[in-house]
């Protein structure tokens, strides 16, 4: 039987309210102030209009939903809808509802929002019978709400969904749990454990926060306020993923124990270390929403000082981890300014890595100028002290700290449109001891793998219809690219991709690379070879990508000492 929420807006409000219902479905009601009859929904983007098209359903005769318009029925009061949960995609941060086996909702309020002018917004989420609710750490037995005044509503809906503070103005950027799962509680907070979630990694969560939340909050001086909220799943996809929202809520998405590679748990925790950080530079310290770089790059060094600050990486983990991110970097944003960067996340760019290096970068500057031996301040502590208690953690200030001044080499990365970013951060490196340049054609097949990836990704975005898929292959000395069957104009479905233009596309990347960009310059089509059979010609794509940097880097033997990360004596 399906649960109606019997929703009664107060005047001069809309009351957005949701039930989870007895089938496993959402019922999302929205209830307009009187002589409303068509409400506009907030969130236009193309994830939310497929999510709208494909997921939500109107319950009754009173409400039809028609793009991005909600329309009431004369008579009717209130616009019921059902919303059949499942998950987005396999990576999709911020799930509209997903379900947590068969016990329980995981919803992103972002999905429902509507900014109503000159109106005050109620949120309201009904726990089901026997259940509860779970909504900014806040473990509710009835009813869990949120208030908006009618001033935030209104300025919001001026300002637009494009505007990252309308978003936390509306309430909008908040996972909310609506079920019947099994809690573990801990002070401070509360785990929804999905029952196929197995006792050991349980606890290995619950222990992983309680760490790092008094790290975090030590290194800080402060936390965010209020209880935290922690939702688990397992879904045999291959991978962990997770994601925090506004309101001190956390998603974990875990594979089965029986397929699960992290066999020390060391990958589980720094998993939910990361996600652990984004409460600091979400609910402590704001992070540009605009600059993912920021924020991503900012958790992945932080998660890298917290492990090795509880001894659980070593030096050669700690290397590998440094390497791997900042060439990871290189290769993707290659000699692009970063200051001609477009808001978000960009194509073929890593915002995780390149954030990561820049991380590291100004944290070694930091090093360089404590000319104090006697300075034991631990470098998660340092790194706390990125700009002030309550300040936004935005390119300008994140420069200002690097530096230590109005200007100097961050500011000339982050804020000269000339400035080449891998050459420039490259010297910067070498300048302050940390590493040095290693040709890649000295590079590991792995790498050498990716830049070739890259290349066949463009050609296949311009023969497949924008349908990209293949898997590497390093057998032997050259390796080959098998694509998937997709429908090419060009590029044969099945083959096995080992050369371009004559060059192999693993073993000499680059030299693939400036054969096809000579091609291209001169007009000529693009000759592609197979492991087996005849070859084919495709023409060039519209933008062939710059090519990456030529050269990586390699840390030298003294730079985790020169980074604080050494163990002390």
């Amino acid at each position: 039987m399906l649960l109606l929420a019997g929703a009664q807006a107060r005047a001069g409000e809309l009351l957005i309210e949701t039930a989870y219902a007895d089938d496993g479905a959402l019922v999302v009601s929205y209830t307009p102030p009187e002589g409303v009859m068509e409400l506009t929904r907030w969130n236009r983007s193309a994830p939310a209009r497929d999510f709208w098209r494909e997921q939500v359903k109107p319950l009754d005769d009173c409400a039809t939903v028609d793009g991005d318009l909600i329309r009431l029925r004369a008579g009717c009061t209130t616009a019921r809808l059902r919303v059949e949960p499942k998950l987005l995609t396999l990576n999709a941060v911020y799930q509209p509802a997903q379900p947590i086996a068969a016990s329980g909702v995981i919803a992103y309020s972002g999905f429902y929002a509507v900014a109503l002018p000159g109106h005050a917004l109620r949120w309201r989420w009904l726990a089901p019978k026997d259940g509860y609710v779970l909504q900014q750490g806040r473990v509710q037995r009835a009813a869990a709400e949120q208030a908006i005044a009618e001033a935030a509503v209104t300025n919001s809906a001026a300002e637009g969904s494009k505007r990252d503070a309308s978003w936390r103005e509306l309430g909008a950027q908040q996972y909310v749990y609506l079920g019947r799962a099994p809690l573990v509680e801990f002070p401070g907070g509360a785990i929804v454990r999905d029952p196929a979630l197995d006792d050991e990694r349980v606890e290995l969560i619950r222990a992983t926060l309680l760490r790092d939340m008094r790290l975090l909050g030590a290194a800080y001086g402060q936390e965010p306020s209020g209880p935290v909220g922690v939702v688990t799943s397992v879904a045999d996809l291959g991978s962990f993923h997770g994601d925090a929202s506004e309101g001190r809520m956390m998603r974990l998405r875990l594979v089965p124990a029986e397929k699960n590679p992290d066999r020390d748990g060391l990958g589980l925790q720094a998993f939910v270390t990361h996600e652990a950080v984004h409460w600091w530079n979400m609910g402590v310290r704001r992070s540009d929403g605009e600059r993912p770089w920021l924020h991503e790059g900012h958790a992945d060094w932080a998660t890298l000082l917290l492990m090795r600050q509880q001894g659980l990486w070593d030096d050669t983990t700690l290397r590998g981890q440094i390497e791997n991110r900042v060439n990871r970097c290189l290769l993707a944003r290659g000699d692009a300014p970063a200051a001609a960067l477009p808001a978000g996340y960009s194509k073929n760019e890593d915002p995780y890595a390149c954030g990561f290096a820049l991380m590291l970068m100004a944290q070694a500057q930091q090093q360089a100028r404590r000319h104090d031996a006697e300075d034991q301040r631990s470098p998660l502590v340092v790194l706390a002290g990125l700009h002030p208690r309550d300040a936004m953690l935005d390119t300008t200030g994140f420069a200002t700290w690097a530096d230590g001044a109005a200007g100097g080499p961050m500011h000339s990365l982050l804020q000269d449109g000339q400035q080449a970013f891998a050459s420039g951060f490259t010297s910067r490196m070498q300048a302050l001891g940390l590493a040095e340049a290693q040709p890649l054609a000295d590079s590991d097949t792995n790498t050498r793998a990716r830049i070739g990836a890259r290349l066949l990704a463009e050609l296949m975005r311009a023969d497949c219809g924008g349908q990209v898929g293949f898997r590497m292959n390093y057998a032997g000395d050259f390796g080959f690219y098998k694509l998937d069957t997709l429908q090419c104009t060009s590029l044969r479905r099945g083959g096995e991709v080992m050369e371009l233009d004559g060059h192999a596309l693993i073993a000499d990347p680059l030299a693939a690379w400036d054969a096809a960009s000579a091609d291209c310059a001169a007009g000529r089509a693009l000759k592609i070879g197979y492991r087996q059979g005849e070859g084919s010609s495709m023409a060039c794509p519209r933008d062939l990508p710059a090519i990456p940097a030529r050269q990586l880097l390699r840390l030298q033997a003294d730079a985790l000492q020169r980074l604080g990360l050494t163990e002390r004596k």
